[in-house]
């Protein structure tokens, strides 16, 4: 008993609704991968390796807001192209062009090199973005980007070699090459082609981007930005790589759960709860060699693992949620792109504050009477207001979406001439419609009400979600079939799982759906996809 109540927790809590195949998340860690080494091998070449002068920090600086600009760009690039994984391959390919031109020390070919790469990377940051919301659900969104996050900075670390020795930077290229061939050959069996009409949006852009509760998430992540920059600024990146690694490693886990097992609110909040006691107990120790028995440089370390990585991953998370929320299908990068360009400006104004606070208290030493340890009073003082504005927010992930399992009641598919070609029935107490009722009855009304209704609308768009009282019917459309699933409660995590299993069940049986002559026999083998997409296994666990 304790046995299985302990797999059930784990189930639960790591591995429920991870739905996703081998292939796609092959092929989002070798992407990820490839640009975390890419992010990695730059930045220590050109930032840590050289001594932070002046004029270095200007031209970091400067690098921030290409990267700020360049994502802006980028994103509605990447919602203009179709293929994304072919696009990808080639922004890889100007990425590790443009760091060849970069090895011309102090010429035209430098300077030009390293722009190349920057653009690259935002364009490439974009099109992963793009895959990854392509591949998961609002379910496992957060344990999935946790996982690979994982995964691929740990792998990561050989980008310590190629950057600190000189005869293996030369390897360097070679290696990415390696990568690239991986990526195409990947690519291949697992494409990514936008329909050439994608679902349009019903509003506008700059509506989404304004919205009440996407303006709460966007400026919350721009407030801890510029947090982290003051932070930067003042105590600079020095940490113990080791520690900062570790921490890194536990706090991705936790947030990755908290996210999708208690929801995008909840866990941001306990995250700013956390950050707020580092802040403090830093602050209020800031003459000790110590804080908490740990030495200054640990605990720095450890306040850097619970802001950096975290903090992308609950970006590509809240997101994604709202493209996914919208189905704004045509403004994902966009979307993606808003979010992380306000947090480099963040960091970029965050870090500008502070040298200037600090210069102002250089030529005004009599600042340090009137308003003592001011940067870190402010930070203190941010963070409960965002306490305070993020209550007041809408949690993306409905409490009971976990639960979507337990909501299903019926699924049916249909060929457009109206002949049932497929019906299951889940275990479900309350069945909501007769169960008497003929299959191919049901499925001629069904097809009867979409026609009148498109007729009526004189719509090109087919209807997507019927609600009757209390009962839900979503609908997924393919070039010969229609798919409808039957569901107590309004999920959005319906919808993507529905569309998932219609796209399949279109390929799976194309050749038989194209001379369908009536005969039903074919499709037995929907049964396996229904297991694949519908399956109940997590939720039976809990109810043992």
């Amino acid at each position: 008993m304790k046995k299985r109540t302990i797999k059930a927790r784990f189930i639960n809590t790591f591995i429920r609704d991870i739905d996703i195949s081998k292939r796609s998340l092959l092929y989002l860690f070798i992407t990820l991968f490839a640009l975390i080494l890419m992010v990695e091998v730059t930045v220590l070449r050109y930032v840590i390796l050289n001594e932070m002068t002046g004029m270095l920090e200007f031209e970091i600086i400067l690098a921030l807001f290409i990267v700020a600009f360049g994502f802006l760009i980028s994103g509605y690039l990447v919602d203009r192209i179709a293929n994304k994984t072919r696009n990808f391959k080639i922004t890889f390919i100007i990425c590790i062009a443009g760091l060849f031109l970069s090895i011309f020390k102090n010429t035209f070919f430098d300077h030009f090199g390293i722009l190349i790469v920057l653009l690259g990377l935002t364009q490439l940051t974009s099109l992963w973005f793009s895959l990854l919301i392509h591949y998961t659900t609002i379910l496992n969104r957060g344990r999935i980007t946790a996982y690979l996050l994982i995964i691929c900075i740990g792998s990561s670390v050989i980008s310590l070699l190629f950057a600190y020795i000189e005869i293996l930077y030369n390897i360097f290229f070679i290696f990415m090459i390696l990568i690239l061939y991986l990526i195409h050959r990947i690519s291949k069996l697992n494409p990514y082609i936008e329909a050439k009409t994608p679902e349009e949006s019903k509003t506008r852009f700059f509506d989404i981007i304004f919205e009440k509760h996407f303006f709460r998430y966007s400026s919350s992540f721009f407030v801890l930005s510029f947090i982290l920059g003051d932070l930067v600024a003042r105590f600079t990146l020095y940490i113990n790589l080791i520690v900062f690694s570790i921490a890194t490693l536990l706090y991705l886990i936790a947030a990755g759960c908290f996210l999708d097992n208690i929801g995008r609110k909840i866990s941001i909040v306990l995250g700013i709860l956390v950050l707020s006691f580092f802040l403090i107990s830093y602050g209020s120790y800031i003459d000790e060699l110590t804080i908490f028995g740990l030495p200054r440089e640990i605990f720095l370390s450890i306040h850097y693992a619970f802001s950096l990585a975290p903090l992308l991953l609950a970006i590509f998370t809240i997101s994604g949620d709202f493209s996914t929320e919208r189905e704004n299908i045509q403004y994902r990068g966009r979307i993606n792109a808003v979010f992380i360009s306000l947090v480099f400006f963040g960091v970029i104004l965050g870090f500008i504050f502070s040298r200037t606070l600090n210069y102002l208290y250089l030529i005004y030493p009599e600042l340090n009477i009137i308003i003592p340890d001011f940067p870190n009073r402010l930070n203190s003082f941010l963070l409960v207001l965002l306490l305070i504005w993020m209550m007041a927010m809408k949690e993306i992930l409905i409490s009971k979406e976990k639960d979507w399992a337990s909501n299903v009641i019926s699924l049916l598919v249909f060929h457009k001439g109206s002949v049932c070609l497929y019906d299951h029935k889940f275990k479900i107490q309350d069945q909501c419609l007769p169960s008497k009722l003929d299959e191919n009855v049901i499925s001629g009304a069904l097809t009867g009400v979409l026609k009148i209704i498109s007729e009526i609308t004189q719509s090109k768009k087919w209807l997507r979600k019927i609600d009757k009282e209390g009962v839900y019917l979503y609908f997924s459309y393919g070039k010969y079939h229609v798919a409808t699933l039957i569901a107590s409660m309004d999920l959005p995590v319906l919808i993507k799982k529905l569309d998932a299993f219609s796209k399949e069940f279109g390929t799976q049986f194309e050749k038989v759906l194209k001379d369908f002559t009536g005969n039903v026999s074919p499709y037995e083998d929907t049964k396996y996809l229904v297991e694949k997409y519908f399956n109940q296994k997590y939720a039976a666990v809990f109810e043992r």
